[in-house]
């Protein structure tokens, strides 16, 4: 399993406490999702020069005070958030490198949708 995580500061601590406590607000804010099913999602991205079909599935989301899922942290105004994923077979493997530069790159573009939505 690889890890990302970074931080981001929101305007409004009630307004995203709610916006994270629904899970779907991070779904819709996935790149290229084009289907959202349940905890369920399909979307496309682009790699290279490919356009692959990503499925996900969200495991685990629960609120606790300013904790949702502890992957969400709201601490004041800043909002500490971690991701987690997994690839595998032998041509992801190959890729290991650049299949880790873009989920970095789909988790940022997450955390920026989500902060946008929550500052306006």
């Amino acid at each position: 399993m690889t890890i990302t995580q970074g931080e981001a500061i929101v305007n409004n601590v009630e307004k995203a406490k709610r916006f994270f406590s629904d899970y779907k607000n991070l779904m819709n804010c996935i790149p290229g999702v084009k289907e959202v099913n349940g905890n369920n999602f399909k979307a496309y991205v682009k790699f290279s020069f490919l356009t692959i079909e990503i499925k996900g599935i969200v495991k685990k989301h629960e609120v606790n005070g300013d904790n949702i899922d502890t992957l969400i942290t709201i601490n004041g105004n800043k909002i500490k958030w971690t991701t987690n994923y997994e690839v595998d077979g032998p041509l992801a493997n190959s890729l290991r490198k650049h299949i880790d530069a873009q989920a970095n790159e789909i988790s940022r573009q997450i955390i920026e949708c989500s902060i946008s939505k929550i500052n306006q």
